[in-house]
């Protein structure tokens, strides 16, 4: 039996109220930072942080406000949950759609996990699901040493979702969908926090370390300028033939450098890693809300979106955009 195409049927975004300017953060943290130099090298001016309190499941509660109603089967990207256990999919769906029974469940797959939700949503739909939402949920700011110059300008808090449905008569939708991981490298980017990895007697440690920046770098702009062409390839396009590339936000510099090095010219890409920064899974989700909501994407046009991050985790989804 002929398995069913899919697209994105809704699109919805929510980003906290409180903003901070890197002078903001210079100020209340007493760092040795000017904010000329983090807007020259680092390329951000400002990003929304979470303050009262606000979880993770409170950002994806306002994301599955605005999607599509009906869904019956939740997928929830994050690593910042609101508890280790229960899921912080179950936590949306008992405040956004208490009473109402479906699956529900999160995935881990730090800044690649968007690409993950997609791709396992996509098969959810061709197995029989109706409607699958997947949302991306953020807090980053609560895993921050914010007295370390390395790490506390780069992230940002947010969420953004999709719903995810069969295409009707006439349209593409998702071409493919990819998704990989390289475990060898998965102690780059670490949130020990109070995993059965961290001994009993040691001191619980829940903010990110980034213990090889540049190994990071490299492989960041390597493996999505390489899942980019082996995608093509497969399926005879080329660069000029895609109409828009949502990139992660990792940072301005990593974007710009894989546009560059495949050869993708700026207006057929977004960057808001200036006002938003690195908002983890929900980088990608985010950026292509924004890219909708701004007409950078139109009915009709070849979309791809890439992603790669700790674990070393990468996705990819090349699709036909389908919304008016």
């Amino acid at each position: 039996m002929t398995q069913p195409r899919v697209k994105i049927a809704s699109i919805n975004k929510f980003l906290p109220k409180t903003v901070k300017t890197n002078q903001e953060i210079i100020d209340e943290q007493s760092l040795r930072l000017k904010d000329n130099w983090v807007k020259e090298f680092i390329g951000i001016e400002s990003r929304s942080w979470c303050t009262n309190n606000e979880t993770a499941s409170d950002l994806g509660v306002e994301v599955l406000k605005g999607l599509n109603k009906n869904i019956d089967a939740l997928i929830v990207s994050t690593v910042s949950q609101d508890y280790m256990t229960p899921s912080t999919a179950t936590v949306i769906q008992g405040k956004a759609t208490p009473g109402e029974f479906y699956p529900a469940f999160d995935i881990t797959a730090a800044c690649s996990g968007f690409l993950y939700a997609i791709d396992l949503g996509r098969r959810m739909v061709q197995t029989g699901h109706k409607r699958v939402a997947c949302v991306a949920t953020e807090i980053r700011s609560y895993y921050l040493n914010k007295k370390d110059r390395r790490t506390v300008m780069l992230f940002g808090d947010g969420a953004a979702g999709i719903t995810l449905e069969p295409c009707e008569a006439g349209e593409t939708g998702i071409i493919e969908s990819r998704i990989m991981a390289d475990g060898r490298y998965h102690q780059a980017i670490l949130v020990e926090g109070s995993g059965s990895a961290k001994e009993k007697s040691e001191q619980i440690n829940l903010t990110l370390e980034m213990r090889d920046a540049v190994n990071i770098f490299e492989s960041a702009i390597k493996e999505m300028k390489n899942l980019v062409g082996s995608i093509l390839d497969d399926h005879n396009l080329n660069i000029d033939q895609i109409d828009f590339f949502i990139f992660h936000q990792a940072s301005k510099v990593i974007v710009e450098k894989v546009a560059e090095s495949l050869e993708v010219p700026k207006e057929k890409y977004i960057l808001n890693f200036p006002t938003r920064g690195n908002m983890t899974s929900a980088s990608t989700a985010v950026a292509l809300t924004e890219a909708y909501e701004d007409q950078k994407i139109k009915k009709g046009d070849l979309v791809f979106i890439i992603a790669t991050g700790g674990g070393f985790t990468a996705g990819a989804t090349l699709l036909r955009w389908e919304l008016d």
